[in-house]
């Protein structure tokens, strides 16, 4: 049996490798014409009068028409690849926070009252009232813990938290953006603030502050038209206004005047290889924010604001990066008051910044003053203001690829008026610190101090922050 199978395994192997042969036997025997074939069709080299031989060439030309063909293809494939993403994109995020205020039920103001005034000299306002209203900041939307109880001051107390420690759900924002044409993009903001309501009615509202129109004026997009609620053009703090962009959480005292959207037509634009910034535009309003006193979206006079900055943006060589920049601006406005109804008095600000841009390690700051006339009768509800040249310095720098820190040291000296009624004396100077913790692309957590001092004839209190930002984003 074992001679059988050793046969019959011998008998397979000896058909497949002639069926093997029978197979090639062909190409065995038209080899000889193919070397022939092969030698008369390979290119020779160039003779003794330096031409080649034209077979040759046809290959190379034939070669190079499959590569431009194939190059055809690619980017016929990537313009189908562009066209098909779609056009609407969405951006946002979620920030919860926690605070405790530090003295004074986290109010930042007192009243100026009884036979030991500190300010005498403002006896004739029927209330006087000292440090800033602002400075006990929580949140980056630049709420405050509590604003008080001034009198005959009817006003929207958003957070209202008495001086207590609380949790809260800061903002929800959405932001989308759509490509209406290959030069013209639509964008809008949109933030959801959950607040406490009363006697059956929701606290919570609405803010759209951005919808706007830009549109390309030239390919390279760095000249740009907007048109609509955009962002304002004085100084540098408007471009880290929100929570995901924003290095730390809360602003500086000075962001109350130039961070408040304007409604207008603006420009921008970006020459000589990035080294200079021009922007400019005319609005209905102020670059003051909405909570503050100045600011009122639709005119009440026929006076707009005028609005610029120019910028020079130098390279400054390698300190961290080869692309660090330090960036050196002036800003101004100037327009008929907001709640207004005539354009007799005008209001103006003025601006000084900079900003030293690298990859791990920013430091920024800026200087203003500014002037608004007022108006005699406080029922018009036009405020005056006197700023004296305030500013702040800040530095932020990503210790490590998760962790940062930050510091910023910052002052404002301002008189704020309502006719003969009410007068707020502020000189105030603050310190605030903090860290934050990148968790992953998309959440940040972040915690800080803020140590607020008065000086100039004000008599210190107790009105500190603690707070702290979970930032959600996508």
């Amino acid at each position: 049996m074992n001679r059988e199978r050793q046969f019959r395994q011998h008998r397979r192997t000896a058909l497949a490798t002639i069926a093997s042969i029978g197979a090639f036997a062909p190409l065995f025997a038209a080899g000889p014409a193919l070397a022939q074939e092969e030698r008369s069709t390979a290119p020779s080299l160039p003779d003794s009068a330096g031409e080649d031989a034209a077979p040759g060439g046809d290959r190379v030309s034939a070669l190079e028409d499959r590569l431009e063909e194939l190059n055809a293809r690619l980017k016929e494939s990537e313009e189908m690849r562009l066209k098909s993403v779609s056009p609407l994109s969405w951006n946002g995020y979620v920030d919860f926070g926690f605070f405790v205020p530090l003295g004074n039920r986290g109010v930042g103001w007192v009243r100026d009252t009884g036979m030991m005034r500190q300010f005498p000299q403002y006896s004739n306002y029927s209330w006087t009232f000292l440090g800033d209203i602002l400075s006990t900041a929580v949140n980056t939307r630049g709420e405050v813990a509590d604003l008080g109880d001034a009198p005959d001051a009817p006003r929207f107390d958003s957070v209202n938290s008495d001086g207590a420690a609380s949790f809260i759900l800061n903002e929800i924002n959405l932001r989308p953006r759509f490509q209406l044409s290959e030069r013209a993009i639509l964008r809008a903001s949109v933030n959801f603030v959950p607040r406490t309501g009363s006697d059956f009615a929701l606290g919570d509202f609405v803010d759209a502050d951005l919808g706007e129109l830009e549109y390309l004026l030239t390919g390279d997009g760095k000249t740009s038209v907007f048109v609509g609620k955009t962002m304002p053009v004085f100084g540098i703090e408007y471009k880290d206004r929100k929570s995901d962009q924003r290095f730390g959480i809360t602003p500086s005292l000075i962001a109350r005047y130039t961070t408040g959207s304007q409604l207008g037509i603006k420009i921008r634009s970006k020459l000589a290889d990035d080294w200079l910034i021009l922007a400019a535009s005319v609005t209905n309003n102020s670059s003051t924010i909405e909570m503050f006193h100045f600011y009122s979206e639709i005119d009440k006079n026929n006076s707009k604001f005028l609005n610029g900055r120019a910028a020079v943006s130098i390279p400054v060589g390698r300190l961290y990066r080869a692309d660090d920049r330090l960036e050196l601006g002036v800003s101004g406005e100037w327009g008929g008051q907001d709640r207004a109804t005539d354009s007799s008095g005008k209001m103006w600000l003025a601006g000084l910044d900079l900003q030293y841009l690298s990859v791990n390690f920013v430091v920024k700051g800026a200087l203003m003053e500014g002037r608004s006339p007022g108006h005699p009768d406080p029922a018009d509800g036009v405020w005056g203001l006197h700023l004296n040249p305030s500013g702040y310095l800040e530095v932020d720098w990503q210790l490590l690829a998760r962790f940062g820190i930050y510091a910023r040291l910052e002052n404002r000296d301002a008189l704020v008026t309502l006719g003969n009624e009410r007068i707020y004396v502020t000189k105030e100077w603050r310190v605030t610190a903090g860290f934050h913790v990148v968790v992953n692309p998309h959440m940040v957590v972040k915690a800080e101090y803020l140590h607020n001092d008065e000086y100039g004839g004000i008599n210190e209190f107790d009105n500190d922050i603690a707070t702290s930002s979970l930032v959600l984003f996508f």
